[in-house]
């Protein structure tokens, strides 16, 4: 069981100043060693509270648990849609048949998505700190801030988010520090190459979950 809570934004090209930002700290899609790993998403008529996907041997079920509503990010004149979730993992069999059939053969209402992500995590020290971490290193407090490029229906897409963890019931607490020292960074980026934040195009009308997502596009 993992309890988060989180933020996202979805773009349907390369949102510019934040890759530029990225780039910044030499982390790029192209290169060497960055994973393309597949994620296969079942499609759930009104599912916009629930994910249920395949991943690298699991099977992960997530659900929406409470809304905390519209959040502003003044940093970035950013606003976007704060939410909780919780989420289960489940190791699969290697005979499954089901997961087999759904990856080598494909089944309509599981949608491959081929996803390559970029990011880092804040880490909230016991002393008061914040040290940036790779995106894989287990820390008991910090918020994760990652840009993933997804490739599906044939098209590409960016999506943009920040998630916060905590072992201490500080979800919200930890997703607002991440936002307050990830949006901060922006900022002085974006003032240093001169590019305005505003086009950094991060309004309430591209924010949404991956379950929104993807049933937003499967409508199409």
């Amino acid at each position: 069981m993992y309890p988060s809570c989180e933020v996202r934004w979805f773009f349907p090209s390369a949102p510019e100043g934040i890759a530029g930002w990225f780039a910044s700290k030499s982390m790029h899609f192209e290169a060497p060693g960055n994973p393309l790993r597949t994620d296969y998403y079942l499609l759930i008529a009104n599912g916009e509270n629930i994910g249920l996907k395949l991943r690298e041997g699991n099977v992960e079920a997530k659900h929406l648990v409470r809304r905390a509503g519209e959040w502003s990010f003044p940093e970035v004149g950013a606003k976007g849609f704060a939410e909780h979730w919780m989420k289960w993992s489940f190791h699969l069999d290697e005979a499954d048949n089901l997961s087999r059939q759904v990856i080598q053969e494909g089944i309509p209402e599981w949608i491959a998505v081929f996803k390559e992500r970029l990011g880092f995590t804040y880490h909230f020290t016991e002393t008061g700190g914040v040290r940036e971490v790779p995106i894989h290193e287990w820390v008991p407090e910090g918020c994760q801030v990652e840009l993933t490029r997804i490739r599906m229906f044939g098209k590409e897409y960016y999506t943009f988010g920040l998630e916060a963890f905590s072992r201490n019931g500080q979800l919200e607490e930890n997703l607002r520090e991440g936002a307050k020292n990830a949006f901060s960074a922006l900022r002085r980026w974006c003032a240093s190459i001169a590019f305005p934040v505003d086009k950094l195009s991060m309004g309430i009308n591209r924010s949404m979950s991956y379950p929104v997502f993807l049933l937003n596009l499967s409508r199409e």
